[in-house]
């Protein structure tokens, strides 16, 4: 089976390209819930931001365990899918207390992930390009949404919408980059 490093992705393994292309359909679905629907109420934008971080912060847990990484790659990878999983749940379990919960687990959540995508752009050389656009798209977003702490509830859903449909096409071709590997 082919490796895929480099890609920005959750998994190197183009066996499981499947779960890449998942995750960048989720993201892509909850961006779009986010932009169609930029008036909905904190409570529901926490739960779609919310339910889209458990998700992934899950898939990149269980990832860091089973797949063979090399030890910087391993912590890396569970260092993230425990703090997008813990975002995920301040979202689920506070949706309503305010713009402020929110926007900072938003925040924390793409800025963290863009670190990791550079930091994996620079360490691997194969498709280096696909993680650093990844990581400046995710710190970019999260250093925009946690500058303006009295953003609107529009906006936030504006920002986080266009950050998870930006993240999930790239996941969603790099999946079916790795399938083509995997075929």
């Amino acid at each position: 089976m082919a490796m895929v490093e480099g890609t920005g992705t959750v998994s190197t393994d183009s066996g499981k390209w499947w779960v890449v292309a998942l995750l960048g359909a989720i993201s892509i679905a909850a961006g779009v819930l986010a932009i169609a629907y930029p008036d909905i109420t904190l409570l529901v934008l926490g739960l779609v931001v919310g339910i889209n971080l458990v998700l992934i912060g899950a898939v990149w847990v269980a990832l860091a365990t089973t797949e063979q990484h090399t030890e910087a790659g391993r912590v890396l990878r569970f260092i993230v899918g425990f703090l997008a999983t813990l975002a995920g749940l301040v979202c689920l379990v506070r949706p309503g207390a305010g713009v402020l919960a929110l926007l900072i687990a938003l925040s924390f959540w793409f800025i963290i992930t863009g670190m990791a995508d550079l930091a994996r752009a620079l360490d691997e050389r194969e498709h280096r390009a696909i993680a650093a656009i990844l990581g400046v798209i995710g710190i970019a977003a999260g250093v925009i949404i946690v500058a303006n702490p009295d953003i609107g509830l529009t906006t936030l859903a504006l920002l986080a919408g266009i950050g998870f449909i930006v993240r999930g096409t790239v996941e969603l071709m790099a999946g079916f980059y790795m399938r083509r590997l995997a075929g």
